[in-house]
């Protein structure tokens, strides 16, 4: 990056925080009942975010890492959606009342948060390599091209933010609302919520759409990123449909 090497950490960090970012505060703004402030989203993004992936982790030590065929493929979803949801329903037990749009609001500040540490962590894979293959590229006198390794990070950086308002920010507030929902059928928060028909028929969205997203299936049309695409045009229906919910949800408390 400019020649300068010092520059690199904070091109990652940039790079892959800035669209996961910029669409939670898109549900920031969204959400017209303003009871969330934006010192908590920023805590659940950071916290939340950091917390998604560690209980993601633990999960996939128990289930075993596979590949990504169909099987491997929803398993990830299943999992990785799971991962998000916990520590989502953590945020909102803490929230008090609770609303559809700070049920978007809360999920999308996880997603993003595991979303911007995952991205860091893709963008960092062939830094990684770089330096693996180091020792072996110098046991034959040859030196490594570092413009390779920066076209890899490049690549990375554009493309998952790019497909990052169609992936875990969105899920994630699907997830978010489906508690919400369900919650406020049952008419209290508590782990019950897991097993609900309500919580489930909505949690199933994010899940499917996740192991289609990670599926064979994405590589038809892969040149112009055509299942990922499509994924996100389904996605923000979806959540399009929510935040009517949600604002006709303020309209009809507002007017009482």
């Amino acid at each position: 990056m400019f020649g300068n090497p010092n520059a690199l950490p904070g091109m990652i960090v940039v790079g892959a925080f800035t669209v996961p970012l910029s669409t939670m505060i898109l549900f920031l703004e969204v959400n017209a009942w303003k009871n969330v402030s934006l010192y908590k989203v920023i805590q659940t993004f950071l916290v939340g975010g950091c917390a998604s992936l560690v209980i993601t982790l633990f999960l996939f030590s128990i289930v075993g890492s596979h590949e990504l065929d169909f099987f491997g493929a929803f398993l990830t979803g299943v999992v990785e959606e799971i991962g998000k949801v916990v520590i989502v329903y953590w945020f909102l037990r803490r929230l008090g009342k609770l609303s559809i749009l700070s049920g978007l609001l809360i999920g999308a500040s996880v997603g993003a948060g595991f979303a911007a540490f995952e991205s860091a962590g893709y963008a960092l894979q062939p830094v990684i390599s770089f330096f693996q293959n180091s020792g072996y590229y110098a046991a034959y006198g040859q030196q490594l091209d570092a413009s390779a390794m920066m076209e890899a990070i490049n690549q990375s950086i554009f493309l998952r933010g790019f497909l990052a308002p169609g992936g875990h920010v969105t899920w994630a507030a699907i997830s978010g609302t489906a508690l919400v929902i369900a919650a406020k059928a049952k008419g209290k928060i508590d782990t019950s919520l897991f097993t609900d028909s309500k919580f489930l028929r909505l949690f199933l969205i994010p899940v499917v759409l996740h192991g289609i997203w990670d599926s064979p299936l994405s590589s038809i049309g892969a040149d112009i990123y055509m299942v990922p695409v499509a994924l996100t045009v389904v996605v923000w229906v979806v959540v399009l449909i929510l935040i009517n919910m949600g604002l006709t949800e303020v309209s009809r408390i507002t007017n009482r």
